[in-house]
């Protein structure tokens, strides 16, 4: 019996619907999404503990499935037994990423477009731990609900994850209450991907994932628009989730407090998620993708 040395997913445009492309995936191969504490699971991982003195311990033997490191499997007990088994040890982990991706129709604005961007995070993140043989699930939440895909494992299932992603529809408002009201995910890491602009904020969400045992990161996309608007004169703006229309007048003061508005609301979510012992980031959708996910993710810790 023989196993290929390496596994690449079909690059197509229909099995890479958010357009990744193997460059990054090659890299983002060689990172593992980062747990700040242990999460112990009942099957055993490929994740090793920060635990010490039982790393290498013999626990137990499972049957192999599909999605498993085919490197862990015992081939003198396949010899035996005409079957794959996978060996266990202690102080192994089974951590499961649950991408919360906001759907509501503020995403869907700016130049690059937040959607998009925030879904081919999404998109890299999840490949990362795939390819370390962490579970991934992915939920869409907005004012109607939220739309969830359960964990899978193992590499082989990223087109199907990714093309959940792409195809999740768009519209509403944004609502932090539906991840509290959603059924809780497998302990592990979630990570909230959102403009959060809203006028509630993420508190019943980050109060609901630290009673599921989530190692939360709160990541805020924002288009350049919004990080530096470049108006002026006599404007009607619109609110893309409400439909409210607002007529003013542009003048430098003007921008100046929207500035100051806006660090006030960063520095807000910051001290907010400080508070549930979450990690918090703006990104912008000008960023490059490569770059954000094996540069800024690796210094900021949630890559390794």
């Amino acid at each position: 019996m023989s196993w290929p040395t390496s596994w690449r997913p079909d690059l197509s445009e229909e099995a890479d619907p958010l357009d990744l492309g193997g460059p990054l995936l090659r890299r983002l191969e060689r990172l593992t999404v980062h747990a700040r504490r242990p999460f112990p699971g009942q099957a055993a991982g490929a994740r090793r503990s920060p635990r010490t003195g039982s790393s290498v311990e013999f626990a137990d033997f499972r049957s192999y499935v599909p999605g498993d490191d085919f490197r862990r499997v015992d081939w003198n007990a396949y010899g035996r037994l005409d079957r794959l088994m996978l060996r266990l040890y202690h102080a192994e982990e089974d951590v499961c990423l649950t991408l919360w991706l906001d759907t509501s129709a503020s995403m869907r604005w700016g130049t690059p477009d937040k959607s998009r961007f925030a879904r081919r995070v999404a998109g890299g993140l999840a490949y990362a731990a795939l390819t370390g043989f962490d579970r991934v699930g992915a939920a869409g939440f907005a004012d109607d609900g939220v739309r969830r895909m359960p964990p899978l494992r193992g590499r082989a299932a990223a087109p199907r994850l990714w093309r959940f992603i792409a195809d999740l529809d768009g519209g509403g408002r944004t609502s932090f209450s539906a991840i509290a009201r959603a059924p809780r995910p497998l302990p592990g890491i979630s990570v909230i991907i959102s403009d959060f602009l809203d006028e509630d904020g993420p508190e019943p969400a980050l109060a609901a994932l630290r009673g599921a045992r989530q190692d939360v990161l709160l990541l805020q996309v924002l288009a350049p628009q919004e990080l530096n608007p470049e108006l002026s004169g006599d404007i009607e703006l619109e609110d893309i989730e409400s439909s409210r229309r607002v007529e003013m007048t542009v003048t430098p003061a003007v921008v100046a407090s929207y500035r100051a508005a806006l660090e006030q609301h960063t520095e807000r979510l910051a001290a907010l998620a400080r508070a549930y012992g979450a990690g918090y980031e703006v990104i912008s959708t000008d960023q490059p993708l490569d770059a954000l996910l094996t540069g800024e993710m690796r210094r900021l810790g949630i890559l390794r």
